[in-house]
């Protein structure tokens, strides 16, 4: 079996590819520079900061991804107004994430932009065979747990 055909390799691949549309998709429709990370940590912090405090270990849980990571994106996405860092009372050491202005209406715009993506990615696709390949995935995420 070549390196190609391995499926980590075309899990790989897949998102690089998925990766580069939607970036490409972002910045062709003028949405405030957001990248898909970007996009989907403001969708996150818009649903969850309206309920509770959300701070940058909510986002390295929700997302997979390391600390190292989620705080050079946050540094950024601050630097660009998109949000802001607050110390909570209760605890000086946290610091809970809160979206500006400018943040929201990123969001609202870029929100059809996603979904022209998503459209592109499932054109041709069946409600079944997008279910088996959710039910897939899960099943590889879990895998890749253990």
């Amino acid at each position: 079996m070549s390196n190609t055909e391995l499926l980590g390799f075309r899990i790989r691949s897949v998102w690089q590819q998925v990766k580069r549309l939607m970036n490409r998709h972002l910045t062709e429709n003028n949405s405030y520079g957001l990248t898909g990370m970007q996009f989907a940590i403001v969708s996150y912090l818009a649903k969850e900061s309206a309920e509770r405090d959300v701070f940058q270990k909510d986002l390295e849980q929700k997302f997979d991804i390391r600390k190292s990571t989620v705080t050079g994106i946050l540094n950024t996405m601050e630097r660009d107004g998109l949000l802001l860092r607050e110390t909570v009372p209760y605890d000086a050491r946290l610091r809970k994430m809160m979206l500006t202005d400018k943040a929201l209406h990123a969001k609202k715009n870029t929100e059809q932009v996603i979904d022209s993506v998503e459209s592109q990615l499932s054109k041709g696709l069946s409600e079944e065979e997008i279910a088996t390949f959710l039910t897939i995935l899960a099943k590889i995420s879990k895998n890749a747990e253990s």
